[in-house]
């Protein structure tokens, strides 16, 4: 879909029963779902890019007869770089699966990755209005940090850069890797479509939306 721009982005935990985890301290919030703001007292300075790729699956030909009678359709397999110019701290290692040592503040690798979900959210040009691409489940990875000295004419910045990995989710028809959607459409809740992508989720109701300063989730 044609897009402008990136407002943030929302990650949460699925727990085993594919509920997400409402707790502060098991999950990302109690609330279950977590919006990367740009408040640097929440640890966070937004987000710079979210570049969505496997979209769509490669196509296969099949011959027959001398000639292409077909082409098969396999299933999607996206995957998304995050470019986030700071992220809470403690949040990505949840997100990483890093557990927290007998020194406070100090994580180290756990034994699994958790099943994240994560929604990006953009603007239609035409409309102005959101569009929303949602992943279910899937697990979140940080391959590097590059690390640089700072120098007497400018100072070095490293962003947080992640990987999510989309998986089929039991939430979406036909367990789909991902749920796009355009809010101008009539009929659209914002809520709804929270509730379909992140099950369980209280970020955002019929009648409140959290994600937005506490705006009624209607408007």
């Amino acid at each position: 879909m044609a897009n402008i721009g990136l407002k943030r982005i929302y990650f949460w935990l699925v727990g085993p029963d594919g509920q997400v985890i409402k707790d502060a301290d098991k999950g990302l919030s109690t609330d279950g779902v977590y919006v990367v703001d740009t408040n640097p007292g929440n640890g966070n300075l937004g987000t710079r890019t979210a570049n969505i790729t496997g979209l769509s699956g490669t196509p296969a030909k099949i011959p027959g007869n001398d000639t292409i009678v077909d082409v098969s359709n396999p299933p999607s397999a996206p995957s998304v770089a995050i470019d986030a110019n700071a992220i809470n701290f403690v949040v990505k290692q949840k997100l990483l699966g890093r557990v927290e040592t007998n020194v406070k503040g100090a994580y180290t690798d756990g034994t699994t990755l958790p099943d994240a979900g994560l929604i990006i959210e953009s603007t239609s040009p035409t409309s102005g209005k959101s569009i929303f691409y949602g992943f279910g489940r899937g697990k979140v990875t940080e391959a590097s940090q590059n690390i640089q000295t700072n120098t007497d004419t400018a100072e070095t910045r490293e962003d947080d850069n992640l990987v999510f990995t989309s998986l089929g989710f039991s939430g979406f028809p036909g367990e789909a890797a991902i749920a796009v959607a355009d809010s101008s459409v009539s009929g659209f809740t914002k809520s709804a479509y929270f509730d379909m992508c992140a099950p369980g989720q209280t970020l955002v109701t019929s009648t409140l939306d959290k994600s937005v300063a506490n705006i009624s989730a209607s408007k």
